[in-house]
């Protein structure tokens, strides 16, 4: 068999936040149908709590045959969902698998309780080939890319908040200030706004946070947008250039983003490939998702995913209280993936960081998580999840909208349209414009008051841009993808 021939490795957009890298990437004879990918594995500060949650490495695989320019999404073999025959831990760090039916990828954990970094060498995984029109007489390179992601788990949570002040947030009947507890995936009534003037009766195919996910820790960074974007033809760039007219406008720095891309066979670059990526519209952010084997996160996830099982607290952000820490003290080098501030922990308009014209906009993901900082002075969900306040403005799918509610979670499969977008109509998820989606938790050009958990004044607002036009094309748009836990 010739396959592994001319394997090359390949870290995608992962050397951020918690040094997450998947390296030494090889392919192996198995049989006449499949073979081995095997792969070093670490990221650091790795957590498994049986009774609370775990984080994981969502792992995937993208292939291309000698001769060809087409990169393909790699399906791997499975005979069932936890460590599947043929797969391996290889040395270091005792691991578990979970490879989900559609088998687009893998997820990797932890198998012991407790917290450390986590290095494993010599990981194995099943591929089958011929789900890519393969032979084992191939020869191909193959690319491996790797994302961070949180344990949502199982159980009943509160959505809304007991605040007058927040903006059209969920409620249950009879009260604005009375949130609604979600205790199954069944059907339900669901309120927001004044009294009981609004309110939707929600699917029970739709993904309501009840039901256990795992989210990405951090919103899409630029480098693992270019990570994206490189491997997609010319014809899919076209469509996904935020370098271009609508978005950047230009390769030079704006906004804080620095991506780059002159055209043509060239390949997209960026000087901050750990700093949260904006200029992302929503069609852009599910082509990510879909390329990624993950899918968009619901609004009702949104609230699960900042406060977990815990009751509502007045006013707060996704940190779990109504304070917030002023930034200060930049450490390092902007833009070098490791600088950090001394204090804060989230980044909006008047806390401190950068939103002060021209040098306004994201900053690193998961900058305000030092070691032996508290949830709060981290800004991070009950369950360990960075910036779902803050920074870019979140982009879930909404109840307010009857394409929204038409969503059943449905996974990408690693693939795109020729036109270079997530098929949203095999996958019933909101339309490319917008519709069916909204805007949650805030950004950096907001008040503090847009970055509370329950504050959906946006939430329903169809919107197709990369930048506000009418706001001189500022933009707070990223985004991050979960996928239902297997």
């Amino acid at each position: 068999m010739r396959m592994g021939a001319m394997v090359i490795a390949f870290v995608a957009g992962t050397a951020w936040a918690n040094n997450l890298t998947v390296t030494n990437v090889t392919v192996l004879p198995k049989d006449s149908s499949t073979a081995y990918v095997k792969f070093d594995v670490a990221w650091q500060n790795a957590w498994y709590y049986t009774n609370i949650n775990h984080d994981a490495a969502w792992v995937f695989f993208k292939v291309q045959q000698e001769g060809e320019t087409d990169w393909q999404h790699v399906r791997l073999e499975a005979n069932q969902v936890t460590n599947p025959a043929g797969y391996s831990v290889g040395s270091g760090t005792n691991l578990d698998f979970f490879v989900p039916p559609d088998k687009v990828g893998m997820f990797v954990r932890r198998k012991v309780e407790g917290a450390g970094a986590v290095a494993s060498t010599n990981v194995q995984a099943v591929w089958n080939f011929t789900s890519n029109n393969l032979s084992k007489n191939a020869q191909v390179k193959i690319q491996a890319f790797a994302v961070e992601m949180a344990y949502v788990a199982q159980g009943a949570f509160w959505a809304g908040n007991t605040s007058a002040i927040i903006n059209s947030s969920f409620h249950a009947q009879g009260s604005d200030i009375s949130p609604i507890q979600i205790t199954s995936t069944n059907a339900f009534t669901i309120y927001w706004g004044a009294g009981d003037g609004t309110s939707a009766s929600v699917p029970a195919g739709f993904p309501k946070g009840y039901a256990p996910f795992y989210c990405m820790k951090y919103e899409i960074t630029e480098g693992q947008w270019v990570d994206f974007f490189n491997l997609l033809d010319s014809s899919q760039k076209s469509a996904r250039d935020i370098t271009g007219t609508p978005g950047k406008g230009t390769d030079g720095v704006s906004q804080r983003n620095t991506v780059a891309w002159s055209g043509s066979t060239n390949l997209a670059t960026t000087v901050a490939p750990d700093r949260a990526c904006n200029f992302l519209a929503w069609s852009d952010i599910i082509a990510f998702s879909a390329w990624a084997g993950l899918r968009p996160m619901t609004e009702l996830e949104f609230e699960k995913a900042c406060r977990g099982p815990l009751a509502p607290v007045a006013a707060e952000f996704a940190w779990g209280d109504g304070m917030t820490i002023g930034i200060s003290g930049l450490q390092g080098t902007d833009g070098s993936g490791s600088e950090y501030y001394t204090t804060g922990n989230s980044h909006f308009m008047g806390n401190g960081g950068p939103t002060t014209t021209p040098n306004w906009g994201a900053v690193r993901a998961g900058i305000f998580a030092k070691p032996g900082t508290s949830r709060s002075g981290a800004g991070a969900s009950y369950w360990g999840i960075m910036e779902l306040s803050g920074n870019l403005t979140e982009r879930p799918v909404t109840v307010g909208h009857a394409t929204g509610r038409a969503f059943t979670g449905l996974h990408g499969n690693g693939t795109l349209t020729a036109g270079g977008d997530a098929d949203v109509t095999a996958l019933l998820w909101p339309a490319l414009n917008g519709a069916g989606a909204g805007q949650r938790g805030g950004a950096w050009r907001n008040a503090s008051d847009y970055l509370r958990v329950a504050d959906r004044i946006a939430a329903i607002t169809v919107d197709a841009q990369r930048g506000i036009t009418t706001a001189g094309n500022i933009s707070p748009y990223g985004g991050r993808g979960v996928r239902s836990a297997p």
